[in-house]
């Protein structure tokens, strides 16, 4: 039988512990070195750090990447990628609220949150969060890592490469396209693409010096 335990439960930790409780499904353990062994988080026992992870047998076991992020994503994308080399599998969850379009294709590894809403042909690459009440218009396409934070808005036909950060509210109108480890500012209005390892804020959204 496949064992489920989540990386890291901070906030953002929580709210992924809550989403896959939500949908009735069970976590064994809590991996988080700040947290005290045989503590409870929403009934699930702390268990332990990376040293417990590396007594389990990859073929069994599945992971949940509970880190968030606040504007870089690099420490997130260095845990799935650090465990996925070992040969674990990284799994998602999509809340019950979530709202899913025809044609949409999700990674098994992303995070759907609630009441984010994805309109019909949206691609969502790995370790990717879409975080609660975010909307993703029509066609749109989410690299690899990608965090969009709650309330943002993507328009139809917008680009996201792989690790951008898009902050909460943020506003990315169509047919646009977000370099390569951007970062969205929160409140941002996106009306120009954005290159690669870019910081924009305000509106309209400038380069941030």
């Amino acid at each position: 039988m496949t064992s489920k335990y989540l990386i890291a439960c901070g906030g953002h930790g929580r709210v992924v512990l809550d989403a896959l409780t939500n949908n009735g499904q069970k976590i064994d353990g809590i991996i988080d070195a700040q947290l005290k062994i045989g503590s409870l988080i929403f009934g699930v026992p702390i268990v332990g750090d990376d040293e417990f992870i590396k007594t389990l047998d990859p073929k069994n076991t599945e992971l949940v990447n509970g880190l968030g992020s606040t504007g870089d994503t690099t420490l997130r994308q260095e845990i799935y990628v650090h465990w996925t080399n070992l040969g674990f599998k990284f799994v998602g969850v999509q809340h019950s609220s979530a709202d899913i379009g025809a044609e949409c294709s999700i990674d098994d590894s992303a995070q759907v949150m609630a009441g984010a809403v994805l309109q019909n042909r949206v691609r969502v690459g790995k370790n990717v969060v879409i975080n609660t009440r975010a909307s993703v218009d029509h066609d749109v396409l989410i690299a690899d890592h990608v965090v969009i934070s709650p309330g943002a808005i993507i328009s139809g036909g917008v680009k996201i490469g792989h690790g951008a950060f898009i902050g909460a509210g943020a506003v990315i109108i169509q047919g646009l396209e977000i370099g390569n480890n951007c970062v969205i500012g929160a409140g941002a209005v996106v009306r120009h693409n954005v290159a690669n390892a870019t910081t924009v804020v305000g509106n309209p959204a400038t380069q941030l010096e």
